[in-house]
């Protein structure tokens, strides 16, 4: 079994990022760019995608004012490294490497409640996959990776809840690419946490994110889980029997 992210641990999904091509609900064709869904959820991730690339098209710089805003928002850049590598060395030193990880899935699961709190509140959002939708259209705006949602997807608000996903570019797995380390255990704990916590908002209901292959460890993508607590070991299980 595969040590992940506190919630967070090893199965072969979609295909690499593309455009997403459905027929929408008056027979027109539509695309989908920043997200990769199956047929079912099409048109609320579609809404989303609109919202959301309004808003980023609103994108400010001001550095006179040393001010980034995305559609009125205040955002801070920062760089990938210092996020997540330089933040986890710190964390490691002090507290250990499972400590280390469990603060960085936990924050960041909060970061991601919070946000999609926001989001659902600005888009005046009450559907829980509409909720939901707006969350990975963010995650590939905001570049933290792009988001394949597969087939066997149940998101629901009742712990039947499941989600089935991949990213085939997390921020995390390039950090470590690029410093030419290659980790012993899958390492997108931030990007597992923040996708539970917006999940865990859009559907009032607990959830967990695990990861079971990571780019970083020499898989081709990274693909995650996503259930309540008492749910992920039987769902990595099944998966694990493919």
């Amino acid at each position: 079994m595969a040590e992940s992210s506190p919630g967070v641990n090893l199965a072969q999904p979609s295909t690499a990022a593309q455009e997403d091509v459905y027929v929408g609900r008056m027979g027109e064709k539509k695309t989908l760019t920043s997200v990769e869904v199956p047929p079912a959820f099409t048109d609320a991730f579609a809404a989303a995608e609109s919202h959301v690339s309004e808003l980023f098209e609103a994108f400010e710089r001001r550095p006179e004012e040393g001010v980034v805003r995305v559609g009125g928002e205040r955002y801070v850049l920062m760089r990938c490294e210092s996020l997540y590598g330089a933040w986890f060395e710190a964390l490691e030193a002090s507290f250990g490497p499972k400590p280390a990880k469990e603060f960085i899935y936990n924050t960041a699961r909060e970061i991601g409640r919070s946000d999609c709190r926001a989001f659902s509140a600005r888009l005046n959002l009450t559907d829980g996959v509409e909720r939901l939708s707006s969350g990975p259209v963010h995650f590939s705006h905001a570049g933290w990776a792009f988001v394949q949602i597969l087939e066997d997807s149940t998101p629901t608000n009742d712990d039947s809840f499941f989600l089935h996903y991949v990213h085939p570019n997390t921020f995390e797995s390039e950090v470590l690419k690029k410093r030419g380390v290659t980790p012993k255990h899958v390492a997108c704990h931030f990007s597992a946490g923040y996708s539970a916590g917006w999940c865990s908002e859009a559907f009032n209901v607990e959830v967990h994110g695990r990861e079971l292959h990571c780019v970083a460890v020499g898989d081709a993508r990274c693909e995650f889980i996503m259930a309540t607590a008492s749910k992920l070991d039987e769902h990595e299980a099944r998966l694990m029997r493919r």
